[in-house]
């Protein structure tokens, strides 16, 4: 950016960065990268990219999908209830 206001590498890193931690309440709307750091710490592993093939509600108030946080969990519960469950050996050979 020419005018010094703004350079493209400290835009996209504010861009990246989630401001959710374990430590805080859950929100009720958050982006993409957001909800995944949630679902992450609650369920299981996500990508923020995944989230893009849920069937949840997007919302865009100034240009930026939000989701609400409440359904994505309730989402990402029924996937971890519905995933094949199995007992591992115990690798004694």
């Amino acid at each position: 950016y020419s005018a010094g206001i703004c350079n493209y590498r400290s835009c996209f890193m504010q861009r990246t960065t989630t401001t959710w931690s374990p430590d805080l309440p859950l929100p009720c709307y958050a982006d993409r990268k957001t909800l995944a750091a949630i679902i992450t710490h609650h369920f299981f592993p996500v990508s923020h990219r995944t989230l893009e093939r849920w069937p949840l509600i997007a919302r865009k108030p100034n240009k930026a999908v939000i989701y609400e946080v409440k359904p994505a969990l309730e989402y990402a519960e029924q996937q971890l209830n519905n995933t094949y469950a199995y007992r591992q050996s115990g690798g004694d050979l």
